[in-house]
């Protein structure tokens, strides 16, 4: 990490005196890892985000050891094209580096972007904690819903090799040079903000708008009864979390607060229960559709 670190450093120094700039670099400072065609569009574009600390070209979960660029052009190594992107989270988040990568890329075509076609190319996202990953993947699964065809990699981390020094800021050294990406993804870029943060809320919705959501996907269901209840017969694609295990449960069974989540009981009055109980524990999408009582769909068991 050394391309924009000098004058953070400077700056380290000047405002907070005896920390050092090598404890600067280590405090704090989070990690996201984009594959997004070309590395050099994709560093420049992740550059201009405010908060961004750093942008790193590299080649990213493949199985070649220190590999050059000549064997990852080849196409045998599995490495993609990727940029290690380093914010400083108290300015910007991994959800709106997230949102404004999806903005930029292409996620209809495989091993592909703009006129750049190869396995190196394929577009991804990878984490090294999860809680990274969950929101990756919630932000994924959106956009998957949105279109017919859809190949980007959502997965951690398992290996990153900085490329060589020639392909760091590129566009930096070469402002001419080749660029899968334009003037107004940079705009965007420039313009990115941190996502506000999401405010825990119980929703009630009826059964066809519970139907419509699990029918595009994304989302998880769950049954608040007994298991002898949920044994008896439940909405397909439903885990069992009864209402009086949730103090003890929920947090294994829904790790992601931000995950969307539909429940439901026998007669709405369960699920209400559960649904104010998660969100006071910050749960922030939880939808109540009532009860299987008036569930018009069918059950299985």
């Amino acid at each position: 990490m050394t391309k924009r670190w000098t004058a953070l450093a400077i700056l380290t120094v000047l405002l907070l005196g005896a920390q050092t700039f090598a404890q600067m670099e280590t405090n704090d400072m989070q990690h996201i890892y984009f594959a997004g065609g070309c590395f050099w569009g994709t560093e420049h574009l992740m550059a201009q985000v405010p908060g961004v600390v750093d942008a790193t070209s590299g080649y990213a979960n493949g199985t070649t050891q220190h590999p050059t660029y000549q064997q990852v052009v080849k196409g045998n190594t599995g490495h993609r094209e990727t940029v290690r992107v380093t914010y400083d989270p108290a300015l910007m988040d991994a959800e709106a580096l997230i949102r404004l990568f999806y903005q930029t890329i292409d996620p209809t075509v495989p091993n592909r972007q703009g006129n750049d076609v190869g396995t190196q190319y394929q577009v991804g996202i990878y984490y090294t904690d999860e809680a990274t990953g969950d929101i990756a993947q919630r932000i994924t699964e959106e956009e998957r819903a949105r279109h017919r065809e859809f190949y980007v990699e959502v997965q951690p981390l398992s290996s990153f090799w900085e490329a060589e020094d020639y392909h760091q800021d590129y566009l930096v050294k070469n402002p001419n040079g080749y660029c899968h990406l334009g003037p107004q993804q940079f705009e965007l870029a420039r313009n990115t903000v941190k996502a506000p943060a999401r405010v825990a809320e119980y929703r009630r919705i009826d059964a066809q708008t519970a139907k419509d959501m699990m029918d595009k996907g994304g989302v998880l269901i769950v049954d608040v009864r007994t298991p002898a209840e949920y044994a008896a017969g439940h909405i397909e694609g439903a885990i069992n979390l009864p209402l009086d295990r949730i103090p003890q449960d929920a947090a294994t069974m829904l790790a992601d607060k931000d995950a969307t989540i539909l429940l439901y009981c026998r007669s709405g009055a369960r699920s209400r229960t559960a649904g104010n109980a998660l969100v006071s524990m910050g749960y922030t999408g939880i939808y109540d559709f009532g009860g299987v009582m008036s569930w018009p769909f069918g059950l299985v068991k």
